[in-house]
């Protein structure tokens, strides 16, 4: 029955999905006498905790009942005076807030709440593995996704790539995209797709992440979709210090930031992307494309997870543009191995899931 309590905890905690960054994911469940009585989440960055939601929530007494949690609370917002109020004499947590390291339950200990940790323990890490990565390391949780053929292939000689994947693995992407606070292409991809990078799901809420556009000289055309933006939809360009004070002040004159890093060997380090966006409170990036990108992100070393969906297609062509580009690695048995690989069939695809 503990496990059952707590997947409902993690069903709950994923409401917050895109709207809590660079929060954690945290649901909350109330239960006396085998029963759920109140049930919370977190909403929002900064709004009430998952636990004092559940509480005020809860459908008669609540002295003796247990709370569940997918994380270590943090007791700010009157959560503290608010659990002994509600008389909870035991608080079930999944893991450790890496933020608190524990202390937050040294103290409900000390308050003669009985405490026990590691329940379903890796799903709630992987529920907060973008939280937890940013806490821990200051830099953006790195995703890659593209859609491939089965021969390997992003885009036919001719560069055409609408449509590789099925209508349901386009739906997945609109989902990650949910989920992230960045999603970021070249500019190649602009000139080529001209795409929008916002979420199109049919949810009631939605959560567009910042788009982020590399582009070292600001060569990306004027009526781009990417540069109209507006309260809910924005866009970063990051661009060389060497981009022309005219190009510069277009992109900001249409309220879209521009971000200058160094060139290093004519090119824009992806180390110095991941550690700039950590520094402007960007929990996660989720690289889009095309092929030149991903090399780029691959050659620097800073992917966390890919994503990849196979679909069953065959283009064929020497010339044909394959997924991942850049500088490569030169012998086989140095080729990036994916850990913890899982697979979905999704529509007519295969979505592979690995972590590097």
């Amino acid at each position: 029955m503990t496990e059952q309590y707590m997947h409902r905890v993690i069903h709950l905690a994923e409401f917050g999905s895109g709207f809590v960054n660079p929060g954690p994911l945290v649901g909350a469940v109330l239960v006396k006498e085998q029963n759920i009585i109140g049930e919370g989440y977190l909403k929002t960055y900064g709004a009430e905790n998952a636990e004092i939601v559940a509480i005020r929530s809860a459908k008669g007494e609540t002295y003796g009942a247990e709370l569940y949690l997918n994380m270590e609370p943090s007791l700010d917002k009157g959560g503290m005076e608010l659990i002994l109020k509600a008389g909870i004499k035991k608080i079930n947590v999944g893991i450790i807030n890496p933020k608190f390291q524990g202390e937050n339950l040294s103290v409900l200990r000390g308050k003669g709440i009985e405490i026990e940790l590691g329940l379903l323990k890796e799903k709630c890490e992987e529920l907060n593995e973008i939280y937890i990565h940013f806490i821990t390391k200051g830099t953006p949780f790195v995703f890659t996704k593209w859609a491939m053929t089965l021969d390997g292939k992003l885009a036919t000689r001719t560069g055409d790539s609408k449509w590789i994947s099925s209508e349901e693995s386009l739906n997945f992407v609109h989902k990650l995209r949910q989920r992230v606070a960045s999603i970021l292409v070249g500019e190649n991809t602009v000139k080529i797709d001209n795409p929008m990078l916002t979420t199109r799901l049919r949810v009631d809420k939605i959560s567009n992440p910042l788009r982020v556009i590399v582009s070292k000289y600001g060569n990306i055309p004027d009526d781009s979709n990417v540069l109209s933006v507006d309260k809910n939809t924005k866009t970063l360009i990051i661009s060389s210090k060497h981009i022309s004070e005219d190009r510069e002040s277009y992109f900001l004159n249409r309220k879209v930031d521009v971000l200058k890093l160094e060139e290093k060997n004519g090119h824009i380090d992806f180390k110095d992307i991941v550690r700039s966006l950590g520094e402007r409170g960007i929990d996660s990036l989720y690289i889009e494309g095309g092929s030149s990108i991903l090399g780029s992100a691959f050659d620097s070393g800073v992917v966390n997870v890919v994503y990849a969906a196979v679909s069953p297609k065959i283009v064929g062509g020497k010339s044909a543009i394959t997924t991942v580009g850049g500088r490569g690695i030169e012998k086989m048995r140095d080729a990036i191995v994916l850990k913890k690989v899982t697979h979905r069939i999704v529509g007519n695809d295969v979505i592979f899931k690995g972590y590097v």
